[in-house]
């Protein structure tokens, strides 16, 4: 892996938390959609810093906030909406689907754990999908490059970067994804003992400090894959129409 600032990029993602934090305390989740907004400026504020500052400092990252257009703005927007309009229709033709059309109370604790591990399962394939869409915002290579022509390039690069971009989640994220595992067993075990919740929780609350603290690595090794294909993957897709 090439060399970067673990430091900087893990206070980045202290800085999104914390404003997200006060966000949703402020509007008291009625307003939950600035959070979202806050997280992504954290994202291209990360991919930006990778490409061109990978070493430097907080604030070396931090300027490249200064590099965001409203191209950058308007496919976050979109990959946001296309996300949860996905994730609702993956909802909807579950076994829980009926329930959520019909506003059915969920009194089944194995259908909730269904829909808590199909949610999981289709945001961490669309994350996979979308994972250098940042990249291709930050690069000044490809600034210019008409909007859909982007959204196509940013697709055809999860789509054939998928197992590489997987690989790279499977090694940063391997205790987050050991503990959340058990975490979900105990979960399941807890219905007929409830004394297990105790360690779900414990359990869970190691996977969501693991997962935060395993970020920086995982994003550098996207930033390397990137790095490494994209121009490859620029010529495969776009160069062919020119």
């Amino acid at each position: 892996m090439r060399k970067y600032s673990y430091g900087s990029i893990l206070l980045i993602l202290i800085v999104n938390a914390i404003i997200v934090g006060i966000l949703q305390n402020i509007f008291d989740g009625d307003l939950s959609i600035l959070g979202g907004f806050v997280a992504f400026i954290a994202d291209y504020i990360i991919c930006r810093g990778l490409l061109y500052n990978r070493e430097g400092s907080f604030s070396d990252y931090f300027r490249g906030i200064k590099t965001m257009t409203g191209k950058v703005f308007l496919m976050n927007i979109l990959v946001g909406a296309i996300t949860v309009i996905l994730i609702l229709l993956a909802t909807l033709v579950s076994g829980a689907g009926s329930m959520v059309v019909y506003g059915s109370a969920i009194e089944s604790k194995w259908v909730l754990i269904s829909l808590i591990v199909l949610y999981v399962l289709v945001t961490i394939f669309l994350s996979f999908i979308f994972a250098y869409m940042n990249f291709f915002m930050a690069d000044e290579r490809y600034r210019d490059l008409p909007f859909f022509d982007s959204l196509i390039l940013i697709i055809k690069a999860g789509i054939k970067l998928f197992s590489k971009s997987f690989m790279a989640g499977l090694r940063a994220y391997k205790i987050t994804l050991l503990t959340g595992v058990i975490a979900l067993v105990t979960a399941i075990l807890s219905i007929k003992a409830p004394a297990a919740a105790i360690l779900a929780i414990i359990f869970g609350l190691i996977a969501a400090i693991t997962l935060f603290f395993c970020t920086p690595p995982f994003r550098a090794s996207l930033s390397d894959i990137y790095i490494d294909r994209s121009e490859e993957i620029y010529n495969e897709v776009i160069g062919n129409k020119n």
